[in-house]
C-alpha cells in the first residue's frame, strides 16, 4: 500500500474507529486524516515537496505519527531524530541526511543546515490540504536512519517504501496482528522498530496505536489496564525491569495477548520469569528491523555522506518459527 493514503483509506472504511492516541490526544480515523491534511499544508508552506528529506525531532507522541504521514503525503522522506541529541550532533545528522526543514516540539530559530523550523502546535493549525497524496515509486526513500555510530562517519540507512511496506507486512504475518489489536508503543519512535512494530504494522492491519511516551515500569501496567492494549514491543531491559517489580504487584492485564522482544535476544531465564509471572508470551522479532549497511546509490543532497539503501532481499528473511503468532492471554 502507498503509506501516504493509509489515513484516507482508514477514514473511508471506519471514520469513527480509534486510530492514534497518546496521554493527551485521542484521534479516530476521521480526525487522524484531518490533522494529517492540516500538517501537510504546513509542510508545503515550509517548502517541503516530493523528494525532500524532513527532519523530525519530536518526543514520542501522536504528533510524531501525524508528521510521519504528512511527510509521506507530500512525497518526502523522514529522518527521525532523538530529541535528546545534543544540538551539534543533531545538526550533523540533518546535514548527512540532506534535511532542510525540521519539525520540533516548540518554536526555535533555524540553525544550519535547516532553513525552516516548524513547531508541532503550528503544524496542525493550518487549513486542510486539498491536493491528492503524492504518488511515489516503490524505491523512493521513506525513512533515513543512522547506523554504525554517531560520529561524522556514521552511515545513513535508507528504507524505501517497498522496504517499509514489506517490514510491516512481515510483522503483521509473524505476530498475527489484526484489526482487533491495540498496540501500546513504548519504544522510541526515532528507531525503526518503534515506528514499524509500535505504529505502522497495527495501523496497516486496521488496528490502533497508543503512544505511551517514555517507559516507566511503575506506571506501565496502569497504561495497559486503562488502554486495554493487546500487544507491545520492548527491549530486554524493559522485561527485566518489569520482572523486578515488587512481588505484590498483580496487574490486570488479561487484554494482552503478546509481547514482542526487539533490538536484542532475551535470555531464557528472564523470558521464563516474565512469562511465568505475568502470563504474557514473549515472541522474538527475529531481527525483523535489523539491517546491515549494503551500498546502493541513492540521491541525497549531502555530499561525501556514506549512504546505503536497504536491499529488498533484506525484507524477506527465512521462515519464522510456527509459534510466533501467540495465542490470546487467558491468565487472570
Amino acid at each position: 500500500m502507498n503509506l501516504a493514503v493509509l489515513p484516507d483509506c482508514r477514514a473511508v472504511l471506519a471514520p469513527y474507529a480509534a486510530a492514534v492516541s497518546d496521554v493527551s490526544t485521542e484521534l479516530n480515523n476521521a480526525a487522524f486524516l484531518d490533522v494529517v491534511r492540516r500538517a501537510t499544508t504546513s509542510l508545503r508552506a515550509a517548502g517541503v515537496s516530493t523528494g525532500d528529506v524532513l527532519a523530525v525531532m519530536l518526543p514520542d507522541t501522536a504528533d510524531f505519527v501525524v508528521t510521519l504521514f504528512a511527510a509521506w503525503r507530500v512525497g518526502a522522506a523522514v529522518a527521525p531524530l532523538d530529541p535528546a541529541l545534543p544540538a551539534g550532533e543533531a545538526g550533523r545528522r540533518m546535514a548527512r541526511a540532506g534535511a532542510r526543514v525540521l519539525i520540533v516540539a516548540h518554536d526555535s530559530a533555524p540553525a544550519d543546515p535547516v532553513r525552516s523550523v516548524v513547531s508541532a502546535d503550528r503544524l496542525t493549525a493550518a487549513d486542510l490540504d486539498t491536493a491528492e497524496p503524492a504518488r511515489v515509486s516503490d524505491d523512493a526513500p521513506a525513512l533515513l536512519v543512522p547506523v554504525g555510530g554517531s560520529g561524522d562517519g556514521s552511515t545513513i540507512a535508507v528504507l524505501d517504501h517497498m522496504n517499509l511496506n514489506a517490514l510491516c507486512r512481515l510483522a503483521i504475518e509473524i505476530f498475527a496482528i489484526t484489526g482487533t489489536d491495540h498496540s501500546l508503543s513504548i519504544q522510541p519512535l526515532s528507531h525503526v522498530d518503534g515506528i514499524v512494530l509500535g505504529v505502522l504494522a497495527p495501523l496497516l492491519a486496521d488496528g490502533r496505536a497508543t503512544i505511551a511516551g517514555p517507559f516507566d515500569p511503575t506506571t506501565f501496567f496502569d497504561r495497559i489496564e486503562s488502554s486495554g492494549a493487546t500487544c507491545f514491543a520492548a527491549a530486554p531491559a524493559v522485561y527485566r525491569q518489569l520482572s523486578e517489580l515488587p512481588a505484590g504487584i498483580r496487574p490486570h492485564i488479561s487484554s494482552v495477548r503478546i509481547a514482542i522482544c526487539s533490538t536484542a535476544q532475551i535470555g531464557p531465564e528472564l523470558r521464563t520469569a516474565f512469562e511465568h509471572r505475568y502470563g504474557i508470551p514473549i515472541v522474538h522479532d527475529y531481527g525483523l528491523t535489523d539491517f546491515p549497511p549494503r551500498p546502493r546509490p541513492v540521491r541525497i543532497p549531502a555530499p561525501e555522506t556514506p549512504v546505503t539503501l536497504v536491499p529488498r532481499s533484506m525484507t524477506h528473511p527465512g521462515p519464522q518459527p510456527s509459534h510466533a503468532a501467540a495465542e490470546p492471554n487467558t491468565h487472570p
